[in-house]
């Protein structure tokens, strides 16, 4: 007979077995990775004072005037990131300077990295203007010329990063991966139509991987790039918590080895959800870089298969439409063409790291699914890793979980009895 998951308080003893992981704070783990241990975590045009208080771990990239925003983190030794590149756009049919002039955009480049590379605060580069297609090559010539000439003239050699549309695959990221360190593209979920079918989160993750393998970039790191851009329907307020935490560890179980999000302005189109998608975002900030340091399992976990995972109610695929008509502009007829492909509805990914077990299982279904777990180690204690509540295992018979509807659950299994902090 199966016991179902239960999560009695155990107080002293949960706090005895299970100590925060080392190095879980940005102060503690020495950098941004991937020139660090310290999850990057961002957004657009935030706020740096609040923002670095709530979980997060860098002032992202704003857009306009960076002067101003960039001065205010020197002063402060807030981590930043900062644009690089001329204001130019390649959306026009006039003829542009740069494409006949690679003297002269070598030379704007190196102006704006002698006057921004001496500040040390800065930990990415971000490449202007953004969305460059793969199948221009006057864009993609630009985007060689901009990566190269910030290479010469940045000493520390910081990661380079460039905003891909969502629509974009691994093969037309490929171009983009051989350029830049940190590739990134829109996973503007609920946006780009995909509210309800939110494994589509794990297939843009997953293309970014494909890419860089495909170009041979095993130190460049794939970015998730969630939304807070736009209301849902007031009835679905309260479903917003769960899509942000369902879409950001969905994320770095797929691979993703930072978070940016677009964006922590507080735009129009945003007035009354604001602050519920903020507040989410921020929990799991903290989850993933506060005392819990859960960050460092999906950055420096052993992917493993010990545990056997068993879905015992819901479905086990999905369909999910691709393309779309978003960034009209910057995407071709191919990448806006919809399609349907046959997702995982449910994802589970198993870790080893600090001498313990880790399962991350995130249900993506718009209905609830359950779940059966087997194989931890003999003896294990289990506790849930996001509120260290304690789980009761039970002797002989699987582990029972239910997850509801875009549903997340961390678990961490241990073995080792640990001293108890002084």
């Amino acid at each position: 007979m199966t016991k179902r998951l239960t999560c009695p308080m155990l107080g002293a003893l949960a706090l005895l077995l299970f100590q925060p992981l080392e190095n879980a704070s940005a102060a503690e783990a020495g950098g941004i990775y991937p020139r660090g241990k310290t999850l990057p975590f961002l957004g657009y045009s935030g706020d740096p004072a609040r923002d670095l208080t709530n979980g997060f771990t860098v002032a992202g990239p704003v857009y306009g005037d960076q002067l101003p925003y960039l001065r205010r983190c020197f002063s402060n030794g807030w981590p930043v990131v900062a644009h690089v590149g001329p204001h130019i756009t390649f959306n026009d049919k006039s003829p542009d300077k740069y494409k006949l002039n690679v003297a002269a955009l070598r030379a704007e480049v190196e102006k704006q990295m002698q006057e921004l590379a001496p500040h040390k605060e800065i930990v990415w580069w971000a490449v202007t203007p953004e969305e460059l297609r793969p199948w221009r090559k006057d864009e993609m010539n630009y985007l060689e010329v901009v990566t190269a000439a910030i290479r010469a003239h940045d000493p520390l050699q910081r990661p380079i990063y460039l905003y891909n549309p969502n629509n974009r695959d691994a093969k037309t990221l490929e171009p983009i991966a051989r350029q830049v360190d940190v590739l990134g593209k829109g996973c503007y979920v609920n946006s780009s139509g995909k509210k309800r079918d939110r494994s589509w989160v794990r297939w843009s993750v997953e293309q970014e991987v494909a890419a860089l393998g495909a170009a041979g970039r095993p130190g460049a790191i794939p970015l998730l790039m969630p939304e807070l851009c736009k209301d849902p329907e007031p009835s679905e307020d309260l479903e917003i918590r769960a899509w942000v935490r369902h879409d950001i560890y969905l994320g770095l179980a797929s691979g993703a080895k930072g978070v940016l999000i677009w964006s922590l302005f507080k735009r129009k189109e945003v007035k009354h959800s604001w602050q519920l998608w903020y507040d989410a975002y921020a929990e799991c900030a903290r989850e993933l870089n506060g005392r819990r340091g859960l960050a460092q399992v999906f950055l420096c976990g052993e992917r493993r298969a010990n545990l056997k995972i068993t879905q015992t109610r819901g479905g086990d695929a999905a369909s999910l439409t691709l393309g779309g008509g978003i960034e009209t502009n910057t995407t071709s007829a191919v990448e806006q063409a919809r399609r349907e492909i046959k997702m995982p509805s449910w994802t589970a990914v198993e870790y080893c790291h600090a001498g313990d077990n880790w399962l991350c299982l995130v249900n993506s279904a718009n209905s609830p699914a359950a779940f059966t777990v087997r194989g931890w180690p003999t003896g294990a204690r289990a506790q849930n890793a996001c509120d260290d509540v304690a789980i009761e295992l039970p002797a002989g018979a699987p582990l029972q979980l239910e997850l509801p509807a875009y549903g997340v659950t961390m678990l961490r299994f241990s073995t080792a009895v640990r001293e108890k902090s002084k």
